[in-house]
């Protein structure tokens, strides 16, 4: 898997949430200030709820405006990675699991998962628990993630 073509997806991806979020905030924003959402007793909330709903979208798609540009910025500065850090693309082992995973570690987006080649590829932030292990961690190391219901084991294969 080339790190080229996660980054290009990653970005695709953010740029479809984006305009989604963005036409999304829109028509919540129009729905709260039409006049015929004025509310008509103090039980009538539309409008407010269509409000909320606006500031919502709104805050979303400015997270992923940083997503966006995050991930633009990694795309054009690509440098040799010895250790795991924002921007890197990462292939993980879990104990127990004969099939290895791919993980991406960036400051903003965690969740996200795109397909490249038929391949899972999941984004993590620094701020997660994943991320918290992983950062600073070569080839080779091990490290465990607790979960709600288990302690996971895992060990790096491969950085990009």
């Amino acid at each position: 898997m080339q790190k080229v073509e996660v980054l290009e997806a990653f970005i695709a991806h953010f740029k479809t949430a984006l305009a989604q979020s963005v036409e999304s905030a829109k028509v919540a924003h129009e729905a709260a200030t039409h006049e015929e959402s004025r509310a008509e007793d103090r039980h009538d909330t539309f409008a407010i709820e269509s409000s909320y709903l606006a500031h919502g979208q709104a805050k979303r798609a400015s997270e992923l405006v940083l997503a966006l540009q995050e991930f633009e910025r990694y795309l054009a500065n690509q440098a040799p990675v010895n250790t795991a850090k924002p921007g890197t693309l990462i292939l993980l082992e879990e104990e127990g699991d004969e099939k290895p995973s791919w993980t991406f570690l960036a400051q903003n987006g965690g969740g996200t998962m795109i397909q490249v080649q038929g391949k899972k590829v999941l984004l993590v932030t620094l701020r997660s628990p994943m991320g918290e292990a992983l950062e600073g961690l070569s080839v080779g190391d091990s490290f465990e993630v607790e979960t709600k219901s288990e302690l996971r084991a895992y060990s790096i294969l491969n950085l990009c």
